[in-house]
């Protein structure tokens, strides 16, 4: 390519237009690829904005997890069991690694449902776990049974959080799922002891957006990327027709 005839001045123009054709289309794709991104990620967190139902409407002590429950909001009402408190190592908040701080609560049917607390950076750290009755709002998650191996069995810090490696410590049944609370206070306004000192906890689980959540913006995304990379061929074509005078030759008859 003959790089003076293409950057004579009188080209310039084409040159200036084809170049704010692909960054118009570059960003109008970007900005639709965007949307599309957010809307999936509302779609994902909306069930955890839904109102809060007793955890017996949703899971019974000895349900299998239910395929709705993941992230829902759930109250969990009866009494905390400090004696039965433990860590779950390895979980990571804002860059850092720390620990789960998690204490059963008794229900009235008998059996426990493991509540995360909150997030603490090391075990000396964790406040005391809280006595007597418990009534607070968390949100529902699947037991993390993925076989990691416990290295120490007889301490209070696990790999996971797994009904399989709690049942062991437990002298009752345990629901087949834990709660990560969100609402520190119980109806009422009364703070709820044990969870101040703790840093809130994201759960780990949430149901995944619908594959055709938000599609249209996608679509419209790939279609700006479309005109910018068709702009770019008509751009190139022109120049090497009218500029460089390379036109293809008749085909032979």
């Amino acid at each position: 390519m003959r790089v003076s005839a293409v950057l004579a001045p009188r080209y310039w123009g084409v040159h200036l237009l084809m170049v704010a054709a692909v960054v118009a289309t570059g960003l109008l794709g970007r900005w639709q690829y965007d949307v599309w991104r957010d809307h999936r990620a509302d779609s994902t967190t909306a069930v955890t904005r839904e109102a809060p139902v007793p955890l017996g409407d949703v899971i019974g002590p000895d349900d299998a997890f239910p395929a709705g429950g993941v992230g829902r909001p759930v109250v969990v009402e009866g009494r905390w069991d400090p004696a039965h408190t433990v860590l779950v190592s390895g979980k990571q908040r804002d860059g850092r690694t720390g620990y789960w701080v998690v204490t059963p609560v008794v229900t009235a049917t008998g059996s426990g449902v493991p509540v995360v607390r909150g997030w603490a950076e090391a075990p000396d750290r964790a406040p005391t776990a809280p006595r007597g009755r418990a009534s607070l709002v968390g949100l529902l998650q699947p037991s993390e049974d993925t076989g990691v191996p416990d290295a120490e069995p007889g301490d209070d810090v696990l790999p996971e959080l797994s009904t399989t490696d709690l049942l062991p410590r437990a002298p009752y049944d345990l629901y087949g799922g834990y709660v990560v609370a969100t609402q520190r206070e119980v109806p009422g306004g009364t703070a709820v002891t044990g969870m101040s000192g703790l840093a809130a906890v994201t759960p780990a689980h949430l149901p995944g957006a619908d594959a055709s959540t938000a599609l249209r913006n996608l679509l419209y995304a790939f279609q700006w990327w479309v005109f910018g990379a068709f702009a770019i061929f008509m751009w190139w074509r022109w120049l090497q027709e009218e500029v460089l005078g390379r036109r293809p030759s008749p085909a032979a008859g």
